[in-house]
């Protein structure tokens, strides 16, 4: 007697709920040609489309084959604009299938298409879209002119489902004032409101809340360009003329959110909290190491921040806040600064408060001729600790530095984070036998998955890289800068023939060479299977682009 259970088995209320954890593509892929039966479900299904920047042009062909007979079914989209090798995505989805029944839809630009506008308008026909996000990604700026279009379009949208609005991109939103009406069931926005000093402040945010009344949860996120780093600053921050009887009102705002990376004082802030009356949650994050000296005492005073809020924010329940700055001198009274806040953990249960001071060494006067082997002390580690918990951490960026004793600070870092598995290190600390032959640090190299170490005028020499794979043997992704051309193939070679686990390498090289090679796919399959095994690579996935200045392989 057959007592196993088949697939064809399972009830449809078992594949309803698998389909749920399941993204659109992998749906098609695992399910779409079992059977009629499973075909016939998959007409009755809500469908999840999420597309990443890691995606293949085939996979999405795949899937857009599959949308024309399930397009009406999509509620919600995640897209990223570009994948591996193809850009202008959204366009392709938007110009083969409509989504009439879309209730979520999030755009990713990291190359922003012209073509973004038009499909700003088609949305504006989805009569059942509840929630649009646009994010620009960090090293990308979507067109001002664009920005200006897709924010009106977007903001005045007469549909009446909309409910919120995300739009994440640099923008000054200096004619916001102008809109004759916004979204009126719009309860949630969150805006990145970015550009030059002389126009962009705090109080940017008081035509928005002039404009959106309605609004019950507002996030902003207010910078524009660093100043100096002269961190003895004596700035007079500029307000603008504020008539305290024409505060916009915003009743119904229950929640704000804050995030500033520009320079601002607590004054301006409670400008900002008096036109919300009913505030129950406030979260600040000041994230500018920069700020005024006036500004810096009030900022870390508890009782001003008592003050305002008893003022402004009667229902206040819930106050978030994250203050980082750099300040010479006089230097913090802390323990002033920890009593001052007494108020909020008698009024808040569960409030926690923690507050640091580090001390930043002036490197740059020392001779390096004079450091000694234990003139970077492991002492500072504790400090760390206090403010993250090293095993839990899986990544580490060490920026260039020209302190010649940082390898010393990398090892003491690595040793207190036993699990990093991703590391990214200037190559002169890299290829110093200091570091990399320091025994402590060997069992760590071995778990090390990701490696990143590329900066300008330094490179990886060619005669380092068997001692790189010898002590790196996990490596599944990796980008190193080299010298030149040769060098960039020489060490291709070695990676693919020492890395079993190799999924993505970039090599960078500085000095171009008159010898060419293209590196095809069957070059690289035939490295990949003498070194390991026929099972070892998909040569479906293999994905090469070169330039003049790198070679970049996707093994999967």
């Amino acid at each position: 007697m057959d007592t196993h259970t088949h697939l064809e088995d399972l009830s449809n209320e078992i594949f309803f709920e698998i389909f749920d954890y399941l993204h659109a593509f992998d749906i098609f892929t695992a399910f779409a040609s079992l059977n009629k039966r499973i075909l016939s479900l998959l007409q009755s299904i809500r469908l999840h489309v999420i597309i990443l920047n890691s995606h293949y042009d085939r996979e999405i062909n795949f899937l857009s084959s599959h949308l024309t007979f399930h397009a009406h079914q999509v509620i919600s989209l995640k897209c990223y604009d570009t994948i591996r090798n193809r850009s202008s995505i959204i366009s392709l989805l938007f110009n083969r299938h409509h989504f009439v029944n879309l209730q979520s839809c999030i755009f990713i630009f990291d190359n922003p298409s012209i073509e973004l506008e038009n499909i700003i308008k088609q949305i504006q026909s989805l009569n059942k879209l509840v929630a649009f996000f646009i994010i620009q990604t960090d090293y990308k700026r979507i067109n001002e002119t664009d920005n200006c279009n897709i924010t009106r379009t977007i903001l005045m949208n007469k549909s009446s489902s909309l409910r919120s609005v995300k739009l994440h991109y640099d923008y000054d939103y200096l004619d916001i004032s102008t809109y004759t009406s916004i979204a009126s069931n719009l309860i949630s926005l969150e805006l990145l409101i970015s550009g030059s000093s002389n126009i962009v402040s705090v109080y940017s945010i008081l035509p928005i809340l002039r404009l959106c009344r309605r609004i019950r949860y507002l996030h902003t996120i207010i910078k524009h360009e660093i100043l100096s780093q002269n961190n003895n600053l004596n700035i007079s921050i500029q307000e603008p003329f504020i008539n305290e009887n024409d505060l916009p009102i915003s009743p119904q705002l229950k929640c704000f959110d804050l995030s500033i990376f520009t320079i601002c004082d607590i004054r301006s802030i409670g400008y900002i909290l008096r036109c919300m009356p009913n505030l129950t949650h406030f979260k600040f994050l000041y994230g500018t190491r920069t700020i005024a000296h006036s500004c810096a005492d009030t900022f870390v005073n508890g009782y001003t921040w008592q003050h305002i809020f008893e003022m402004y924010t009667p229902f206040l329940s819930k106050f978030d806040f994250h203050i980082s700055f750099e300040k010479n001198y006089p230097k913090l009274d802390l323990d002033f600064v920890v009593n001052t806040f007494q108020y909020f953990v008698k009024k808040f249960p569960k409030w926690h408060m923690i507050i640091d001071r580090w001390t930043p060494e002036n490197r740059n006067t020392l001779n390096p001729m004079q450091l000694t082997e234990d003139y970077v002390s492991p002492d500072y580690i504790p400090y760390l600790s206090h403010i993250v918990h090293l095993l839990n951490v899986n990544q580490i960026k060490f920026d260039p530095c020209i302190y010649v004793g940082q390898w010393k600070d990398i090892r003491f870092i690595l040793q207190a984070c036993p699990n990093v598995i991703d590391l990214e290190l200037n190559p002169s600390d890299l290829i110093l036998p200091e570091f990399i032959d320091h025994q402590s640090l060997f069992t760590i190299f071995k778990q090390i998955k990701i490696l990143k170490s590329i900066t300008e005028n330094s490179y990886v020499p060619s005669n380092f890289l068997l001692k790189l794979v010898e002590r790196f043997p996990s490596l599944t992704d990796i980008e190193l800068q080299v010298y030149s051309f040769d060098d960039c193939i020489y060490a291709i070679d070695i990676l693919l023939s020492h890395l079993k686990n190799l999924s993505y390498l970039k090599i960078y090289y500085i000095k171009d060479s008159v010898v060419d090679h293209p590196f095809p796919c069957n070059y690289i399959i035939d490295k990949r299977r003498q070194a390991f095994s026929f099972k070892i690579i998909d040569e479906n996935k293999i994905n090469i682009i070169k330039n003049k200045e790198s070679v970049e392989i996707r093994l999967s």
